[in-house]
């Protein structure tokens, strides 16, 4: 399937008939569910968090062949939550630098290999090929690292690297059922976000247990006290920044959709947005909307523009709570006065110091050199690089890092085409999504974890959109209609 075909019939798997007897994937997604919450419960002891992971693993299994859509929606849920699961079983049972737990998603995801290998064909193609550049990139960043930095190391942070790419390559290759993908991510989005952001709500009034004394474990500075009110909410997730980047994804997502549970989804996710108090997220999330504004027809604005004043009235009677406002207010004013800004001097520095060592490390550090690949190695590390490009150079070094870049520009011209956002709402929020994340490349890193994910399942999405408009023949009907108006 490339660009310059002609359009083909799409061909959908008709739907298996319907059995009083529940299905593999059902009994296996139940079956998660009950031993998660007996384990948030605390059963299990130390062993639960490794034997979640591999149970994790094996229900993505059986959801990526049979469920594709499924799949998605479960990776993708495992990404938002498996950070909060992890900090309620060593609440439990006691902290854990490296706890196992952590592993799920990344093992899940990794599930999407059973995918590529078998559309493999397909990956010869102009749409799919240049996800062949990204994947030597990163492989050869692992044989960098698994010299310099070991084995076990530079393997998880390949799979870290890996799994969220293969996600979008789920995504891109099963362009023929793009519209019930493109259903199941945003039910995910919906129905995931709102929780998770109500949780980060609470986190910053009450401030729970288990995300005490998970601040206090791991006494990381940059995410507030541990005192209600005083955090930089991370909600769900690991960090405020990630929180953010899944709060601004999310809400440019939802903003044209139409499913169910989209408004309290983007009530709630405004304000945990704006009580992440990550600047970043929140240019992003203005540059992203109004790419999203510019690019679609006139037609969609007043909607947009209804939806957006009523998410803005619905939020006030949290966000104007005096100690509320007060730190989102703040955090505003500091936007205007970015150079007399301790964070963003501490940016530059880091910047410069980065660049150094790309310099230094022209053939590349390696996978495992950075993340939370670290602790594995025993020696040294960098835990977080804060610039997303010059990461991406270090670890993989010029060549590597060339090829990276080369191949994901090229998965980024192929799926994000002009003539889909126009007549796709879908494929428009797509857009503005991943140029949203692309935005922050300077500053955050955006290819690995939850960010990773999202990222490339916009890039994926992007992809399948393209084709399967293409081959329906929307694409043709889209320009005929122009040429009609002429």
């Amino acid at each position: 399937m490339t660009s310059g075909t002609a359009p083909v019939p799409v061909s959908v798997p008709p739907a298996r008939a319907t059995s009083v007897v529940p299905s593999l994937q059902t009994f296996a997604v139940a079956a998660f569910v009950l031993v998660t919450l007996a384990g948030l419960a605390g059963a299990g002891g130390r062993v639960f968090g490794p034997l979640w992971a591999v149970l994790a693993a094996f229900t993505a299994f059986t959801l990526v062949s049979r469920a594709p859509a499924g799949f998605l929606a479960f990776t993708v849920s495992l990404w938002f939550y498996t950070p909060l699961v992890r900090r309620v079983i060593d609440f439990h049972h006691g902290f854990q630098p490296t706890n196992l737990a952590l592993a799920a998603p990344v093992l899940a995801s990794t599930v999407a290999l059973i995918t590529v290998f078998r559309f493999a064909r397909e990956l010869r193609g102009v749409l799919f090929a240049p996800a062949l550049l990204v994947i030597a990139a990163v492989t050869y960043g692992f044989l960098v690292g698994a010299l310099r930095n070991g084995v076990v190391p530079a393997t998880y942070a390949y799979l870290t690297w890996l799994s969220p790419a293969m996600i979008g390559l789920h995504t891109a290759l099963h362009w023929r059922r793009y519209p019930q993908m493109r259903d199941a991510f945003l039910r995910t989005l919906a129905w995931g976000l709102a929780p998770a952001a109500l949780y980060g709500i609470v986190q910053f009034t009450v401030l729970l247990p288990w995300d005490r004394y998970w601040m206090i474990a791991t006494d990381l500075q940059s995410i507030g006290r541990p005192e209600p009110y005083s955090v930089r909410v991370f909600g769900s997730m690991t960090m405020p920044g990630t929180f953010a980047v899944v709060m601004e994804v999310g809400l440019l997502l939802l903003l044209s959709a139409e499913v169910r549970g989209r408004l309290p989804a983007l009530v709630l996710g405004f304000i945990g947005l704006l009580l992440s108090r990550i600047r970043t997220a929140w240019l992003g999330f203005v540059f992203g909307l109004v790419l999203q504004f510019l690019t679609q027809p006139v037609r969609r604005l007043p909607r947009n523009w209804i939806t957006i004043a009523v998410m803005a009235v619905l939020s006030l009677p949290v966000i104007t709570i005096p100690r509320i406002r007060e730190g989102i207010t703040d955090r505003i004013a500091s936007i205007t006065n970015a150079g007399d800004d301790s964070s963003v001097r501490s940016r530059v520095l880091v910047a410069r110091a980065g660049y150094q060592l790309v310099l230094d490390y022209a053939e590349g550090a390696g996978l495992g050199a950075t993340g939370s690949a670290v602790t594995a190695r025993g020696r040294g590390g960098i835990r977080n690089f804060e610039n997303g490009l010059l990461e991406v150079f270090y670890l993989f070094g010029w060549p590597g890092g060339l090829l990276f870049f080369l191949g994901m520009f090229g998965i980024v011209v192929q799926g994000m085409r002009l003539a889909d956002a126009r007549f796709d709402p879908f494929a428009n929020a797509v857009r503005s999504g991943a140029a949203a994340l692309l935005a922050s490349l300077l500053i955050s890193e955006i290819f690995t974890g939850a960010p990773g994910t999202l990222f490339w399942v916009l890039i994926g999405f992007g992809v399948s959109a393209h084709a399967h408009n293409l081959a329906s023949g929307a694409t043709a009907a889209y320009r005929a209609s122009l040429l009609q108006g002429r």
